[in-house]
């Protein structure tokens, strides 16, 4: 019996509503193979990819120890960044308290940039957050077990350009009056007109940000995935068959919230610790399955594999946000091919998502295809590089998406690492 044991770190950085189920490169060499993996993957990781290809591994016992980070973002870290360096709501309330004084340069640069920012930002933005945590173990040629979590957190900003206007609201003793300051006029009154308190609901930006015309709404979600999976092969007079399924209990735990601009990030870290935001599920089941077939004489492998293939439907347990809705994920579908050659020393394999997927962030979905190459000279040592993208994405412009890869160590204990990263990038506080 041959036995392997196998520690990954995986980093996917600057790649990139609910009923998320997007598909992620998971384990140390999809990731650096462009993400391909539903017929080049072999082990216990099979149960993710392609359980069919447990009967094509080259060990039958083995377990795997990964975990994986992404960050995705569209249209927003840089814009946030200005935001957050301008002090946009200590600027408005200086303006608010300086009414009739003269207001500083500084304050009068923050609200210009602050205003273009707002209004260039538009609604084509999103953020989002995941890490992919997997243990895994394959016990024989036929049978693996596994637990994923799947933890996202997706933010957009959304904004309304009617309420762009420096029109602030001042309450002296009995008396409130509004004052409306423009930026690019300071040189008479010291940029202050009288306004209304109409005026104030309608255009201004302080009222906007108050009143949730300016918000930006977060949703996470965390799913747990418990796949037993199980293969078996048929040999005919064209080739090798294999066809694998798992049967796998399902929890899941949603939260959602919308915080105001320029709110504290402890304010809204209090209220997910008490879970006032959270949506709790009942556990339910998933049905995957998987084909793969190679020819006669050959090692070439093709594969096929559909996930959540039953549509699991989650109920609500518990809700504190008042959701009564269920959670319903919908099948994906994904095709792959393995060339190997040189003696099995290289390896080439491509992947493509066959459906589009929804993903944890408002409006948007995703379909990636991508393949690399594998060189493992020696069972101990083993470098990939590759690429992806991302087809279906209408927020995220991540353009091309290079991978890479390395793994070494024992042959009964290997460490790979590998990673992926985007042509486009942007920066937030440094």
């Amino acid at each position: 019996m041959k036995k392997k044991i196998v520690l990954s770190f995986v980093t996917v950085a600057m790649l990139t509503t609910l009923n998320g189920a997007e598909f992620k490169p998971v384990g140390f060499k999809a990731v650096g193979l462009g993400g391909a993996g539903v017929a080049s993957t072999r082990g216990s990781l099979s149960g993710y990819y392609n359980p069919a290809l447990l009967r094509f591994s080259d060990h039958t016992t083995e377990l795997s120890i990964n975990v994986g980070a992404r960050l995705r973002e569209a249209n927003l870290i840089d814009h946030m960044d200005i935001l957050h360096k301008v002090d946009i709501q200590g600027t408005l309330s200086r303006i608010g308290n300086d009414i009739n004084n003269t207001v500083s340069q500084t304050d009068i640069n923050n609200l210009k940039t602050a205003q273009s920012t707002l209004a260039n930002i538009g609604t084509n933005n999103a953020l989002q957050v995941s890490v992919v945590p997997a243990v895994t173990a394959q016990i024989s040629d036929a049978f693996a077990l596994g637990m994923y979590v799947n933890a996202d957190v997706g933010m957009n900003l959304h904004l309304n350009k009617e309420y762009l206007q420096i029109i602030v609201k001042k309450v002296d003793n009995t008396n409130t009056y509004y004052a409306k300051f423009d930026p690019n006029n300071t040189s008479a009154n010291n940029g202050y007109s009288n306004s209304t308190e109409g005026e104030y609901k309608a255009q201004s930006l302080q009222y906007g940000i108050d009143n949730e015309k300016h918000y930006i709404k977060v949703d996470a979600m965390a799913l747990v995935e418990l796949p037993l999976s199980y293969a078996k092969a048929y040999d005919t007079s064209i080739g090798t068959w294999s066809i694998g399924g798992n049967i796998k209990p399902m929890g899941l735990t949603t939260y959602s919230q919308k915080l105001k601009l320029g709110e504290s990030s402890d304010s809204a870290e209090n209220e997910s610790d008490n879970g006032s935001n959270e949506t709790k599920y009942k556990s339910t089941f998933g049905l995957d399955l998987g084909i793969a077939y190679r020819p006669t004489n050959s090692k070439v492998t093709l594969g096929l594999m559909g996930k959540n293939l039953n549509s699991p439907k989650f109920k609500v347990e518990s809700s504190q946000t008042g959701v009564t809705k269920d959670f319903t994920i919908d099948p994906l579908v994904r095709a792959g091919i393995s060339l190997p050659a040189w003696n099995d020393n290289i390896e080439f394999a491509f992947d493509a998502d066959l459906t589009k997927n929804k993903t944890l962030v408002e409006g948007e979905e995703s379909q990636l295809i991508g393949g690399g190459l594998e060189f493992h000279p020696a069972s101990w040592f083993a470098v990939r590089a590759g690429a992806m993208k991302d087809i279906a994405s209408q927020k995220f412009d991540d353009g091309m998406i290079m991978t890479a890869g390395i793994g070494f160590g024992l042959k009964w204990a290997q460490i790979d690492l590998s990673a992926q990263v985007s042509s486009k990038t942007g920066e937030y506080d440094g």
